[in-house]
């Protein structure tokens, strides 16, 4: 589990000057710290990276750990406010392997963030999800979460 983390963030500092389409600037990732994620779902640290990255939206790729599972993410995030105070919600696809089981998991979630310096922030929000197991069982429920981000 370590080592595809690992590549991911490696591949972050490799892909990172690229541009991104729009008028932000140049795409980088983002590393996540704190109880589950809107963008990593349900992991304590996480990293994702911006593929395309707009005014308003961005679309990602990423990874994120807990002590005993991995999550590897896809999605799309909205932003709806985007200022000190931002207000956005993410829609991911994630594959969550962990000791006891192996499984896709869908989230929608909600987030207000917090910029209190330039490349961080603080995110408080809820998600949704839905985890689907192979043996044909799921999962439902509420999540909120809450965390630093570091760009």
């Amino acid at each position: 589990m370590k080592y595809i983390l690992t590549l991911l963030v490696l591949f972050g500092l490799v892909f990172g000057q690229v541009e991104s389409i729009g008028t932000e600037k140049p795409t980088k990732g983002n590393l996540s710290i704190g109880l589950f994620d809107d963008s990593t779902g349900l992991s304590l640290i996480g990293y994702t990276y911006n593929l395309i990255k707009t005014d308003m939206d961005e679309y990602f790729i990423g990874g994120g750990t807990m002590i005993f599972a991995f999550t590897g993410t896809v999605g799309y995030k909205h932003y709806y406010r985007k200022s000190k105070v931002s207000i956005s919600s993410a829609f991911c696809g994630q594959y969550v392997a962990h000791l006891g089981f192996m499984g896709f998991m869908s989230t929608a979630s909600s987030t207000i963030e917090y910029d209190f310096l330039e490349w961080a922030q603080v995110k408080l929000g809820g998600m949704g999800l839905i985890m689907l197991t192979g043996d044909n069982s799921g999962d439902m429920g509420i999540v909120p979460f809450i965390g630093l981000n570091f760009r």
